[in-house]
């Protein structure tokens, strides 16, 4: 078989990266219980099943986010790896230095879907943290949604850790959509 190899991202690969199935499945979620009693305000996560499982369909690299990463290698002030097998681009690692607050932001950490839970993705992560380490950053930062609990549990499993939630990020009804956003730092 033949080998996966890292490499650096290209700009020749932005356009291929829409070839990869980004897609997930979850049994569970992670459901929002949010308190508030005036200034008091409590966020509570508890892991529930979900029937039937979420299944997302239009999790990919379009046009806008081809436009953003090739802005970030162009500004080249992070990592930027891909992995290909066979002559195919099978994983993205996107990570921006953010000066001002001396943290990675890792923007993209995807594998396609044929290739996961095969180490890849702990592979590309943990080359993010050697470099983090090596540019003397503080901390990677990245962000997921509440129901994509095999990414959460991932991160987890790396060591990151569960820092904060924002329940009005991509609409005014995260929390009765189940897709409420979830930040992760990884100190270094």
């Amino acid at each position: 078989m033949d080998e996966i190899y890292i490499r650096p991202l290209t700009l020749a690969d932005i356009e291929r990266l829409p070839e990869m199935e980004l897609n997930f499945q979850a049994e569970a979620h992670l459901a929002v219980e949010k308190t508030v009693a005036g200034l008091n305000v409590t966020w509570r996560l508890v892991e529930r099943p979900l029937v039937p499982p979420f299944i997302s369909v239009d999790y990919n690299i379009d046009a806008q986010d081809q436009a953003e990463i090739r802005q970030r290698l162009a500004e080249n002030d992070g990592l930027y790896l891909v992995a290909e097998h066979a002559g195919r681009l099978v994983a993205l690692l996107d990570l921006e230095r953010e000066h001002w607050r001396d943290t990675g932001q890792v923007w993209n950490i995807v594998v396609h879907r044929p290739y996961r839970r095969q180490g890849l993705g702990t592979r590309l992560m943990r080359r993010a943290i050697r470099w983090a380490r090596h540019q003397r950053l503080r901390a990677l930062a990245l962000e997921t949604q509440t129901n994509n609990l095999p990414a959460c549990r991932f991160y987890q499993k790396l060591g990151f850790q569960l820092c904060g939630l924002d329940d009005h990020f991509y609409s005014n009804e995260d929390i009765d959509l189940n897709e409420v956003a979830l930040f992760w730092y990884y100190e270094l």
